[in-house]
């Protein structure tokens, strides 16, 4: 924790006792001063006596919820930034309150502290950053009146010079004009940066989706209890024959051989989970192997893919370990495929997706395609825009490519390149530089 913070105010709101103490303990721990409010209503009027730094919001609370909160906040308090905290996990309410303003979106519970102070240390920078721009542009604004002065009060002194020093005017306010715009732009980058890192982390709370093998260990396992009834019935009646004994035994090997498979799928689906969320929550950089990498991320990804077959294929001879950020190549995969089930196989009753790795040179080549339904050139130039999307309504975000397209270019310094045609699939070329030679 950056001990440039300590001191400053943070307003903790949660309808939980318990999580709401917790969270107020580890932030006094890092000096934070910290004021709590059971629901949203009461939070907000603490903030004109308090005056927080930072806010942090549950989302799900009585009498005021969180986006109900945020939809106030941002709108009388634009200037303190607010952190939501909240177990439901659903994107709605991610793509809802970053909308409002939310500047970063964390769920529960949260096992590490350090994953909650690193996201308060990254809100309070934004801040500071802000204001020193905020500080630098009236500054600039204010050497532009001082040299305005200074450059008139000449003209009137030395008319003859006019044209030069009219000149002189316009060449200097452009240069600070230009700069001023490279400032904002740079902040904006900072602040969607990190809204995309948050997004990227939730990509963990698919592990939901273990429904399915649960589902059938349940039915397999009722189906054994009711032919266990009729066993004991036919026993305790005295009509149990032989070969009634011998079907029970080899029904009942079934159902646990069945049962056992299923659960094992699950737990191999969990330990994916885990090992893929891990990675996208943490921003740290590690040396692995991305063929094995990538393989999990297919694996952890199959109660997706029930309309598709994904291929796995690199050249045998090289060596693709890496030294990287692995949670960016999580999410890199796992846009690519749900941008593949949700808009290209939408129509079709199943596809098929390879993805090639390959080395050329220095650079690391992810070559991905699939056979959809393709995409025309309108498309196409607009895929890597934010909230741009063709299923709105039926679950499209909007946000799978822009975040693809950020870590990618942003976060790895490497480019992207799409090539579709309507009916003929689509194929993304994704060009890593330097990942190889780093070892």
């Amino acid at each position: 924790m950056n001990s440039n913070f300590s001191g400053q105010t943070v307003l903790v709101i949660d309808d939980d006792d318990i999580v709401r103490s917790s969270f107020c303990d580890s932030l006094e721990d890092c000096g934070y001063k910290v004021a709590s409010a059971k629901n949203g209503k009461l939070g907000l009027a603490l903030i004109p006596s308090i005056n927080p730094d930072l806010i942090l919001t549950d989302l799900r609370m009585p009498i005021m919820g969180g986006i109900e909160f945020l939809s106030h906040s941002t709108a009388n308090f634009p200037h303190i930034p607010v952190i939501v905290i909240s177990g439901a996990g659903l994107m709605g309410d991610v793509v809802d309150a970053l909308h409002l303003g939310a500047f970063d979106y964390l769920t529960k519970p949260i096992s590490d502290t350090n994953l909650l102070q690193a996201s308060v240390t990254r809100a309070l920078e934004q801040v500071a950053l802000k204001r020193e721009n905020q500080n630098y542009q009236l500054h600039l604004e204010q050497l532009v009146e001082q040299r305005t002065s200074l450059l008139l009060a000449s003209n009137r002194e030395l008319e003859i010079h006019k044209n030069d020093l009219e000149k002189l005017i316009s060449e200097r306010t452009n240069e600070l004009n230009l700069t001023i715009d490279d400032l904002n732009r740079t902040q904006d980058q900072l602040i969607e940066s990190a809204k995309m890192a948050s997004l990227g982390r939730l990509v963990a709370g698919v592990s939901h989706e273990l429904n399915t093998p649960l589902g059938i260990c349940l039915t397999f396992i009722s189906s054994l209890g009711d032919k266990i009834k009729r066993f004991e019935q036919s026993f305790k009646q005295g009509t149990l024959r032989k070969e009634d004994f011998e079907n029970f035994l080899s029904s009942a090997k079934k159902s646990s051989e069945l049962v056992i498979h299923h659960l094992t799928q699950a737990s191999d689906l969990v330990q994916n989970f885990k090992m893929v969320s891990v990675d996208i929550s943490s921003d740290m950089e590690r040396n692995f192997d991305l063929v094995d990498y990538i393989s999990n991320v297919v694996e952890s990804l199959k109660p997706e893919l029930t309309n598709a077959d994904v291929k796995l294929d690199f050249n045998k001879e090289q060596d693709f370990n890496v030294y990287s950020y692995p949670g960016f190549f999580s999410q890199i995969i796992s846009n690519l495929i749900i941008n593949s089930k949700t808009h290209g196989f939408v129509a079709l009753e199943k596809g098929n997706i390879d993805i090639f790795l390959k080395q050329e040179g220095g650079n690391l080549i992810i070559a991905y395609k699939d056979d959809g339904i393709g995409m025309s050139k309108d498309v196409q130039k607009k895929i890597y825009e934010p909230f741009f999307s063709t299923t709105r309504g039926t679950g499209g975000s909007g946000l799978g490519m822009n975040i693809l397209y950020n870590l990618v270019v942003g976060n790895l310094n490497g480019s992207v390149q799409c090539i579709s045609e309507i009916g003929q699939g689509t194929q993304f070329i994704v060009t890593l530089p330097g990942l190889i030679n780093r070892l």
